[in-house]
């Protein structure tokens, strides 16, 4: 812990145990409260690793996380009274060993945070965890409080007050605490990581990078951090180091959501629609309800012009959330695609209750519209789109409509307009030439065609 060459053998002795639960929640209560009562020094989680073992005759498997005590020797008999009580396990694990050489300053050091009895400040540092788990903040703040007054550098309390305003997302406060932490002990996990945190929340995400790195020194398979590390790394650029957090986070755990979900978006975002894919997919595997995802995949498949599997996946967004825009707008687009006009109009009018100036949406209503034969009300969806803004799309369609009708001066006045803006558009061209021929003017109808072949 300090920088000497010095090392002994612990006159009271140093010892060292292992145990592992199921859940890293079950290993991370463990950990603190072996810490809050003082009977371990330093209490370390790895994992998850794969166990095998025998039971009842059989050969059984298990993914589990180790934790790793450290500990005076005079503990040793409350430790494992402890344990037994508290272990999730019927039978845990409990295996110790005693330390043959140790750092004099270090072995200071354990002795002195571990040797005594828990007292007013510890149980404190515990009813205020208490309460945070219930998230009842303001009971919780009052209890840390009065506990900072009994000790201000208590790690314990200091990490607990860091945790609360976190939750609270009081992120500024957050790190306070947590910085007052790592001052004392810069390589305090619990503050490594919630102070990395508390900066995501701030939307600080170069800042939160380097504490989780050194938080992963320490716990290098907490998937997880891992996953937190590579979101902040593509919010700043970084994909080529995100890519290899994601894939470490897979390696660890293949079905881990978060990162199976942040790589895909990670190569959404890059334009890879095929690394995407494969990762969306993988994650609608596992859980098919969530809505960005299934938006984003069905908008890869929509550009593939797959509409059936994009709709497909728009479908299932809209059964949880029937307004959501993304999945209505793709979903629209996908039923045009494949020539489900009125479905197509369905979708798009219901954004427009939200969105009655969206542009683009008028002009798609009034082709959907037009197509079907609804002139009349084709005409009125063109004409609120030109009432918002000048558009190429909503003029064309007027045009066509008006030659249907024989209406040919408003046809010619309408692709004129749009000549007027872009005089080389190649369809306003096109039609006028139709206009002109259903008209009977086959010398202008040549001469817009001469236009089209030069």
């Amino acid at each position: 812990m300090l920088p000497t060459e010095k090392s002994q053998i612990g006159k009271e002795g140093l010892k060292v145990g292992w145990t592992t639960t199921s859940t890293y929640d079950d290993a991370e209560e463990l950990a603190k409260e072996s810490i809050r009562l003082q009977l371990a020094s330093c209490a370390q989680i790895d994992g998850p690793v794969r166990s095998f073992y025998m039971w009842e005759d059989a050969l059984e498997s298990a993914e589990e996380y180790r934790i790793t005590f450290k500990f005076p020797s005079s503990n040793s008999e409350r430790f494992q009274d402890w344990l037994r009580n508290n272990h999730p396990y019927d039978v845990p694990q409990w295996v110790v060993v005693a330390a043959s050489e140790v750092l004099s300053e270090y072995l200071d050091w354990a002795n002195s945070s571990s040797h005594h009895n828990p007292d007013e400040v510890i149980e404190l540092s515990r009813r205020g965890d208490e309460l945070l788990k219930k998230k009842c903040f303001p009971e919780a703040e009052r209890v840390f409080h009065k506990a900072l007054e009994k000790d201000g550098t208590n790690p314990y309390v200091l990490v607990g007050l860091g945790d609360l305003y976190r939750e609270m997302r009081k992120y500024r406060k957050a790190v306070g605490y947590y910085q007052k932490v790592l001052e004392l002990d810069p390589a305090n996990m619990f503050a490594l990581r919630g102070i990395g945190d508390s900066h995501r929340g701030l939307h600080e995400d170069a800042r939160a990078i380097p504490y989780w790195k050194l938080y992963l020194a320490q716990n290098s398979e907490d998937v997880h951090v891992i996953t937190r590390l590579a979101d902040s790394s593509v919010k700043t650029g970084g994909f080529l180091e995100a890519e290899e957090f994601y894939k470490k986070a897979l390696g660890i755990n293949e079905r881990d959501k978060f990162a199976l979900r942040g790589i895909g978006n990670m190569y959404y975002k890059k334009g890879d629609h095929q690394q995407a894919l494969e990762y969306f997919e993988k994650f609608l595997r596992i859980d098919d309800r969530y809505i960005a995802v299934l938006t984003m995949t069905g908008n890869i498949y929509r550009r593939r012009r797959e509409y059936e599997p994009a709709a497909a996946h728009y479908e299932k967004a809209l059964k949880q959330e029937p307004k959501n825009v993304f999945a209505l707008y793709g979903m629209g687009d996908s039923q045009r695609g494949m020539k489900n006009y009125q479905a197509a109009i369905d979708c798009w009018v219901q954004i427009l209750e939200k969105e009655p100036s969206n542009q683009n949406l008028l002009s798609r209503v009034g082709d959907a519209l037009a197509i079907l034969g609804k002139g009349d009300e084709a005409e009125s969806y063109y004409q609120k789109c030109l009432q918002i803004n000048y558009d190429p799309f909503a003029l064309l369609g007027l045009a066509r409509i008006y030659r249907t009708r024989k209406q040919f001066a408003e046809a010619e006045e309408s692709c004129k307009k749009i000549l007027d803006k872009s005089s080389q558009d190649v369809r306003a061209i096109q039609e006028l030439v139709e206009i002109y021929e259903a008209a009977g003017d086959l010398e202008k109808a040549e001469q817009y065609r001469d236009l089209l072949e030069g």
